[in-house]
């Protein structure tokens, strides 16, 4: 033989265990990152399902304000402001009953309505729509969609 050690030299080509378990450790890190980043996204994914039912909701009623007598087009009871006739502000828990209770993928929707017509043209009405829902923390979230209504349409 010529001298060359065929057992393997010190310092060759391969990695360390240490190299390894800090190589490990750091990917371990960034996929965590990546998890947490997923369930950021499922959470809103989560939010922007429940604004846009509540968007169809508040949108659903404004439509059907469309298809009634301008007679008809009045504000919802005072069960939505809480008793009050003055209110302007809506009371989303006093809202208990009827078609303005919507249960959409498992999540209680509220629509509460307010009609109010303008001055000094009594030939226009303007239509406040909110639907709102209760976050799993309790808070409560809402849409608020906006429409003017002539009597001749």
């Amino acid at each position: 033989m010529s001298g060359v050690d065929i057992r393997g030299s010190k310092g060759g080509g391969g990695f360390s265990l240490v190299e390894v378990l800090v190589s490990l450790t750091i990917l371990s890190v960034g996929l965590l990152g990546l998890a947490l980043f997923q369930i950021s996204a499922i959470k809103g994914n989560a939010s922007a399902m429940n604004t846009t039912v509540a968007t169809q909701a508040a949108q659903a009623k404004l439509e059907s304000f469309r298809r009634i007598s301008w007679t008809s087009v009045v504000t919802d009871c005072t069960a939505g402001y809480g008793g009050s006739t003055t209110a302007t502000v809506p009371v989303y828990a006093s809202v208990t009953t009827g078609d303005n209770v919507l249960d959409s993928r498992g999540k209680r929707f509220y629509r509460i309505w307010r009609v109010v017509p303008n001055t000094p043209s009594a030939l226009i009405k303007t239509i406040t729509v909110w639907s709102c829902w209760q976050d799993e923390l309790g808070a409560w979230h809402n849409v608020m969609l906006v429409a003017l209504r002539t009597a001749g349409v």
